[in-house]
């Protein structure tokens, strides 16, 4: 079975459908989520971000099929 993220040799995806958006999170005050402890699993998820969080000095995004240079 293919995985449907893929990308064909061409580079288009290989999933059907067109692309769609991710919702904007950017606002959402993850420590206030942390910090509220309800759903215990999220918080418990986001804590564990936190704490695991780079600096951003440390941060990097790494992509191995980006474009050339």
């Amino acid at each position: 079975m293919e995985n449907p993220l893929s990308a064909k040799p061409d580079g288009t995806p290989s999933a059907a459908g067109p692309a769609v958006l991710l919702p904007d999170f950017s606002d959402v005050d993850v420590y206030a989520v942390a910090a509220r402890g309800e759903p215990p699993v999220l918080a418990g998820a986001v804590a564990h971000l936190l704490r695991n969080w780079p600096s951003g000095n440390d941060a990097a995004a790494y992509f191995e099929n980006g474009p050339d240079d």
